[in-house]
C-alpha cells in the first residue's frame, strides 16, 4: 500500500528540526495569515541584530517594518532582506537622523530566529495552505510543497503546479518567499515571485547537490546555506523581451563560486600563495552568472579594502552580452560602481587611479570594470608602464570569460605584468592544452595536480537537464562530379593566359587533389546550392514548423552570402508565405572585402537604412525574442557566447574541430519549453568523429583511472622555461658576438640608427651563413624563439618582446639567404577557380546519431583508444623540437605503443606504466642535461635506446665512451671520426648482438641518428 502523505510530512519535520529550524508557535498563525510576516518576532529580532542603532531604535524599527509591509515591488523587498532598510527620521532642530535597519544578521547566524510552520494558511484571491513555510526573523522565506514519494505519477510535478498556483492566488506572500521546494518522487527547488498577471511562465526546477555532488535537498535548507544564497546568489532581472525573471543559483554554480572565493580568501589572508583558478563548466551551465556572483561577493566582502574587479572578454558580442545582463540585473550592489571601459584612454585612467590609491587613502579605484582584452596593448599603454610600472595591490580580481582564448600573447602578458598581484579566475567550457597555449598552465597548477577548481562537463550537464542531448544527423552529397586532367589543363591555361609565367604552371590532377581540402570544397557554389536545397526540404520538420529556429554555419563569409541567395530561392518554392526577412546573414565586415561581400553590405544598409553593426546586433537580438528572423547564417560570429534557447537546429557546412566544434554545436543545446533535444545536421558528413574525439580529449583530464604522474609530466613550470630562455639568450648573444664580432644589443641599436639598415642587415646575415658555426647558431636561434613562445602570458617576458621580434627577423633573414628562390605555383588561385567547376549531387541523409547519456558513457569507457595518442601528442608537442635523440626515440616507440594498444596486443595498464617510465626518464634526463657534456649526452642517449627500446641490458660501452670523450677536444669533427665510433661501437655490442649484419646496422643507426645530431 502506498505510503500516506502524512509520513512524508513527519519526515520533513524531523529533518528541519535536525537542521535547527524550530516549530512556529501556533499562537502566531493568525498574525501570519493577515500580514504574511510575523510582526512580534520581527520586532524582537530587529532589536537584537541592530545593536549599532543607539538612539530612537524603536522608532527606526517600527518605520522599517511598516516600509517592509507596505512595499509592493518584490525586487525592493529582496533588496531590504539582503541589505536592510535605510530609514531617515526628522528630529526637528536636531535635523535628520539616518540608519540602516538590518532585517537579517548574515555575519552572526545565531542572532537570527529560524522557524517553520506546518500547513499555515495565508490569505489571497483564494486562500492557500503550503505544507511548510520557513521563516527567518518572522519573514516567510521558503515554502515546501510535499507529495508522496512513492506513486505511479510524477508527484514532484504536482508539487510544482501547486507552487505555481500559489504564486497566482497569493502574490503578496511571494514578495517575501524567495524560493520553494517541490518534495515528492524527486526533490527539486524553484525560484518564486508574484504572478498577479497569471502569466504562463517557464521556470526550470533544479536538483540540489552537496559539495560531494550527491543529491541532498537538506543541504540546501541548512540555515547558513539559506542565508548565503539569499544574500549573495538571488537577484531579479529582465529577460531579452523585458519580462521580469528571478535568478537563483544551480548547485554547480554555487559550489564553483564557493571554491573560487575560498581561493581568494586564502590568498588575501596570506594563507596560500595561489592566486589563480580555473572553472571548467560546459556551455549552458551559466558561467555569466558565476562571474556576476563572484564579482558581487568579492565587492561586498572586501568593501573596506577598496576592491577592484575586471570582467575581461575578448569578443565584442560577449562584451555586449555582459553589459546587457548586468544592466538588466537588480539587487546587485556593485552596479553603483560598474563601468564599461570603452577606450584604452579610459583604461589608462582607471589603472592610474588604482596605482595612485596605493599611496593615497583618499583616492579610490573601487569598482567593477568590463573590459576587452585587446585594450591591454603595450604600444598604447607604454606611457603608463614607463610612469607607473606594475600595480602592487592584491585586492584586484580578474574574472576572465572564455579563458581558453587570447591568454598566451601580448595582451595577457601585459595584463599580468601590470596587475602582477591580482587574483585571476578563468571560466571556460573548453580549455586547451597546446605547446604554446595552455589554459591549465595559465589558470591552474597542473604540476601540483590541480587542473581546475571545479569541473562540470557535457555528460553531467545533460544528466542534470541544464543542457539538452543532441541528435547528430550525418548528411552527404550522393556524388561529386570529377574534373578530368584535360579539363584542369584548359582551366589553368584560361586562368593564366595573360601572365608571363603561364608556361611554368604545370600541375597534375594528383597534385591538385592533394592540395584541395574539405574546407575548399565547402566553399563551392554547387555545394552551397545543393545544401540549401536540402535545408529547404527539411527545415519545417527540423524546426517543428518554426516553433523553434535554425542556424546555418558556413565555411567563410562569402559562403554565407551564397547561402542567403539560395535559401531565399528554395524556401520561396517550398513555403508559400516565406519572407526574405526570415533569413539573415550575421558576419563581420572588413575594409577591402571581396566585391561580393562589399556589394551585399551596401545592399542591406540601403534596404534597412542602418549600418551593418546595428543590423548584426538587431538580428541577433530579434532571433531570441521576436518572430523574425527564423534562420541566421553565420561564419565565426555567434559561435560562442550566443545563448538562444529558441535555437534547435544547426546546419553545419564548415569544417570545425576541437573546442570550436564543441562550442558551435552547443548553441543548440539550451533548454526551452517543449524542446526535447537539439539537432545538428552535419552537411560535411565527417564532423561526428571530430566531435566524439573532442569529448574524449576532454575526458582525459577527469578520469581517475589515468595516473596523475602522466599528466604531471606533461607540464613544465613556466618559471623554469623562462629561466632556460634567459640562460640560452645569454649563450646565444656570446655565440652571435663570436661570429659577427659585435654585441647583439649593439647590433640592434646600430641597425636602428643606420642610414641603410637593409644593406647592413644583409652583411650580418652573410657573415652568419658563411660561418662554420652556422648550423649550431641557427639551431640555437630557433630554440630561443620556440622557448619564448612556449612561456605563454608570463609577465616577465613583456620587456623582451622587442628582442623576440629581432630574433624572428634574424631567422627570417637567414631563411631568405639560405633557401633557394623558386617559382611558386599559385595553388590558391587554381583551387579557387577549379572549385567553380565542381558539381555536387543531391544531399542525402546517411545516419542519425543521438548524442545522449548512453553514448557519452560509451565514449568515456572507450576513451583509452585515444588517451594514449593524446598523451603522446601532448608530451611530444612540448619536446619535439629538442635536438637530443632521446625524444625522437621515445616518440617512435610511443607510436608503436599506440598501435599495440589499439590492436589490443597490450592492455591499458601496461601502456600506462610504460608511458610513465618513458616520461619519468625524460624528466630525469632534462634535470641532468644542463650539466652534461656532449659525450655524456650521447652515451646516455645510446644506453637509453639500447636498454629501454631494444632490451639489450648493456651497462657499459668502454671503447665507444673513450672515443666520444676524444671528440670533445676536436674543433672540427671529420667523417672519419664517426667511422671510428662505428667501429668501436660494433665491438662493444658483440656480446649483446651476436649477428654480425644486425650489429653493423645497429652501429650505423646509432651513429647517424644519435651521435651525429648531438655533435654537429
Amino acid at each position: 500500500m502506498p505510503i500516506p502523505e502524512i509520513y512524508v510530512h513527519r519526515n520533513i519535520e524531523g529533518n528541519l528540526n535536525k537542521l535547527g529550524w524550530k516549530p512556529l508557535d501556533e499562537s502566531f498563525y493568525n498574525e501570519a495569515f493577515n500580514n504574511y510576516i510575523i510582526k512580534p518576532i520581527l520586532e524582537e529580532q530587529l532589536k537584537i541584530i541592530n545593536d549599532h542603532i543607539e538612539e530612537y531604535k524603536e522608532e527606526f524599527i517600527e518605520k522599517a517594518i511598516n516600509k517592509l509591509i507596505n512595499e509592493q515591488k518584490p525586487e525592493n523587498i529582496l533588496d531590504y532582506i539582503k541589505n536592510g532598510i535605510l530609514i531617515t527620521l526628522d528630529k526637528g532642530r536636531k535635523g535628520q537622523v539616518s540608519n540602516r535597519v538590518k532585517l537579517i544578521d548574515y555575519k552572526n547566524i545565531e542572532k537570527n530566529v529560524f522557524n517553520y510552520a506546518h500547513e499555515l494558511k495565508f490569505k489571497g484571491n483564494d486562500n492557500i495552505i503550503p505544507d511548510f513555510t520557513l521563516f527567518v526573523n518572522g519573514i516567510p522565506i521558503i515554502i515546501i510543497e510535499a507529495k508522496r514519494e512513492l506513486s505511479e505519477k510524477e508527484t514532484y510535478e504536482e508539487a510544482i503546479n501547486q507552487i505555481n498556483r500559489y504564486e497566482r492566488e497569493a502574490p503578496k506572500l511571494f514578495s517575501y518567499v524567495q524560493f520553494a521546494i517541490a518534495y515528492g518522487d524527486e526533490k527539486l527547488y524553484i525560484s518564486t515571485y508574484p504572478n498577479e498577471e497569471k502569466e504562463d511562465r517557464f521556470k526550470k526546477p533544479y536538483k540540489w547537490k552537496n559539495v560531494k555532488k550527491e543529491e541532498d535537498i537538506w543541504d540546501l535548507l541548512k540555515r547558513e546555506r539559506v542565508l548565503d544564497i539569499i544574500k549573495n546568489f538571488i537577484f531579479f532581472s529582465k529577460d531579452r523581451a523585458g519580462r521580469k525573471t528571478k535568478i537563483i543559483p544551480r548547485y554547480m554554480q554555487y559550489w564553483a563560486v564557493k571554491k573560487a572565493y575560498e581561493r581568494i580568501i586564502n590568498y588575501l589572508n596570506n594563507e596560500d600563495y595561489k592566486n589563480r583558478g580555473l572553472i571548467w563548466h560546459w556551455q549552458g551551465s551559466g558561467k555569466t552568472f558565476e562571474i556576476i556572483y563572484l564579482a558581487e561577493i568579492f565587492y561586498n566582502e572586501f568593501k573596506n579594502r577598496d576592491p577592484i574587479v575586471f570582467i575581461m572578454v575578448d569578443r565584442r558580442e560577449l562584451e555586449n552580452q555582459f553589459n546587457d545582463d548586468i544592466i538588466a540585473l537588480q539587487n546587485i550592489t556593485f552596479k553603483e560602481s560598474f563601468k564599461r571601459i570603452e577606450s584604452i584612454e579610459e583604461l589608462k585612467k582607471v589603472l592610474k587611479i588604482i596605482k595612485e590609491s596605493e599611496k593615497n587613502i583618499n583616492i579610490s579605484g573601487k569598482g567593477v570594470y568590463l573590459v576587452m582584452m585587446h585594450k591591454f596593448d603595450k604600444n598604447k599603454l607604454n606611457d603608463f608602464i614607463n610612469s607607473f610600472g606594475s600595480i602592487d595591490k592584491k585586492e584586484i580580481l580578474i574574472l576572465r570569460d572564455e579563458a581558453h582564448r587570447t591568454e598566451s600573447g601580448k595582451f595577457a602578458t601585459l595584463r599580468n605584468k601590470i596587475l602582477k598581484n591580482a587574483i585571476a579566475i578563468g571560466f571556460t567550457g573548453t580549455p586547451i592544452h597546446k605547446k604554446d597555449a595552455s589554459t591549465f598552465k595559465e589558470y591552474a597548477y597542473p604540476k601540483e595536480g590541480e587542473f581546475y577548481l571545479d569541473r562540470f562537463f557535457i555528460e553531467e550537464s545533460i544528466k542534470e537537464g541544464f543542457t539538452l542531448p543532441l541528435i547528430w544527423r550525418v548528411v552527404k552529397p550522393e556524388d561529386i562530379k570529377d574534373i578530368s586532367e584535360e579539363e584542369i589543363k584548359n582551366i589553368i591555361e584560361k586562368l593564366f593566359v595573360d601572365e608571363e609565367d603561364a608556361d611554368k604552371i604545370v600541375v597534375s590532377k594528383k597534385e591538385i587533389a592533394e592540395k584541395i581540402k574539405l574546407s575548399d570544397l565547402l566553399k563551392s557554389e554547387s555545394s552551397i546550392r545543393e545544401a540549401s536545397k536540402y535545408i529547404a526540404n527539411n527545415i519545417l520538420e527540423d524546426t517543428e514548423n518554426f516553433k523553434f529556429k535554425a542556424m546555418v554555419i558556413a565555411q567563410d563569409r562569402k559562403s554565407c552570402i551564397l547561402f542567403k541567395k539560395y535559401l531565399d530561392k528554395y524556401l520561396k518554392e517550398k513555403i508559400r508565405d516565406y519572407d526574405e526577412n526570415w533569413t539573415q546573414v550575421v558576419i563581420t565586415y572588413q575594409h577591402n572585402d571581396e566585391v561580393e561581400i562589399e556589394n551585399y553590405k551596401k545592399m542591406i544598409e540601403n534596404r534597412y537604412n542602418k549600418n551593418v553593426d546595428e543590423l548584426n546586433k538587431e538580428w541577433a537580438d530579434k532571433f531570441k525574442t521576436s518572430n523574425e528572423p527564423k534562420i541566421l547564417i553565420v561564419n565565426k560570429k555567434l559561435l560562442t557566447g550566443f545563448d538562444a534557447p529558441i535555437l534547435k537546429t544547426i546546419y553545419l557546412h564548415q569544417f570545425l574541430k576541437d573546442y570550436l566544434l564543441l562550442q558551435a554545436s552547443a548553441r543548440a543545446n539550451r533548454p526551452a519549453k517543449n524542446k526535447k533535444y537539439g539537432l545538428i545536421v552535419d552537411l560535411t558528413g565527417i564532423l561526428i568523429e571530430n566531435y566524439k574525439k573532442a569529448i574524449e580529449n576532454y575526458n582525459l583530464y577527469r578520469d581517475e583511472a589515468i595516473n596523475k604522474d602522466i599528466l604531471n609530466n606533461l607540464f613544465v613550470e613556466t618559471s623554469k622555461i623562462w629561466e632556460s630562455f634567459l640562460t640560452k639568450l645569454d649563450e646565444f648573444k656570446k655565440l652571435f658576438n663570436s661570429i659577427v664580432g659585435i654585441d647583439f644589443n649593439n647590433f640592434i641599436e646600430n641597425l636602428k640608427k643606420h642610414k641603410e639598415p637593409e644593406k647592413e642587415f644583409k652583411k650580418i646575415i652573410a657573415k652568419i651563413t658563411l660561418s662554420d658555426k652556422f648550423d649550431y647558431f641557427y639551431t640555437k636561434l630557433r630554440e630561443l624563439i620556440q622557448l619564448f613562445e612556449a612561456v605563454g602570458a608570463y609577465g616577465e617576458k613583456l620587456n623582451y618582446y622587442e628582442m623576440y621580434e629581432w630574433l624572428k627577423l634574424l631567422s627570417a633573414g637567414i631563411n631568405k639567404q639560405t633557401k633557394p628562390k623558386s617559382y611558386k605555383i599559385p595553388y590558391n588561385r587554381i583551387k579557387k577557380e577549379l572549385i567553380k567547376y565542381l558539381e555536387f549531387d543531391t544531399y542525402k541523409d546517411i545516419a542519425s546519431i543521438p548524442l545522449d547519456l548512453k553514448l557519452l558513457k560509451n565514449l568515456k569507457e572507450d576513451e583509452f583508444n585515444v588517451i594514449v595518442a593524446n598523451i603522446i601528442y601532448f608530451a611530444l608537442d612540448t619536446t619535439k623540437n629538442k635536438k637530443e635523440p632521446i625524444y625522437r626515440i621515445i616518440y617512435n616507440r610511443i607510436k608503436e605503443l599506440k598501435n599495440e594498444y589499439i590492436t589490443r596486443t597490450k592492455k591499458s595498464e601496461e601502456v600506462i606504466n610504460e608511458l610513465i617510465n618513458y616520461l619519468n626518464s625524460l624528466k630525469t634526463y632534462e634535470e641532468e642535461e644542463k650539466s652534461l657534456s656532449n659525450s655524456d649526452k650521447a652515451l646516455k642517449n645510446i644506453l637509453f635506446y639500447l636498454n629501454y627500446i631494444k632490451n639489450c641490458n648493456i651497462r657499459k660501452l668502454p671503447l665507444t665512451e673513450k672515443t666520444l670523450k676524444n671528440l670533445e677536444d676536436k674543433k672540427l669533427i671529420k667523417p672519419s671520426d664517426f667511422d671510428k665510433i662505428k667501429k668501436f661501437l660494433f665491438i662493444d655490442l658483440r656480446n649483446a648482438i651476436k649477428e654480425t649484419e644486425k650489429r653493423r646496422k645497429m652501429s650505423n643507426k646509432i651513429v647517424e641518428e644519435i651521435i651525429k645530431p648531438i655533435f654537429t
